[in-house]
């Protein structure tokens, strides 16, 4: 091989090193990203699941003081010795 191929070859050789490693480089972050999908997917759902719980909790603590209201409007009914018939059911607790 020619002095001048060697030269050539010798100058671009950096280049080259430098076009794999940003190849590379660019490998492992599509790798890293494509990984990162499926932990987003999980997290939205587990977010969905935690909103239809806290939904659910809230309705349910709702109840709880309707319920709550309508046995001390029972026990204040029965204290004032009124006979029945005793207080309607709230609205709450019917549906």
């Amino acid at each position: 091989m020619p002095a001048e191929a060697w030269s050539t070859l010798v100058s671009s050789l950096p280049s080259l090193v430098v076009g794999l490693i940003a190849a590379a480089a660019a490998v492992i972050v599509a790798l890293l990203n494509r990984g990162g999908a499926r932990e987003n997917a999980l997290i939205d759902q587990l977010q969905e699941q935690v909103a239809s719980v806290s939904a659910r909790l809230d309705a349910s603590l709702r109840r709880e003081r309707i319920r709550d209201d309508y046995i001390h409007t029972l026990r204040d009914h029965i204290d004032q010795g009124k006979k029945p018939p005793s207080p309607p059911w709230p609205d709450g607790l019917t549906n």
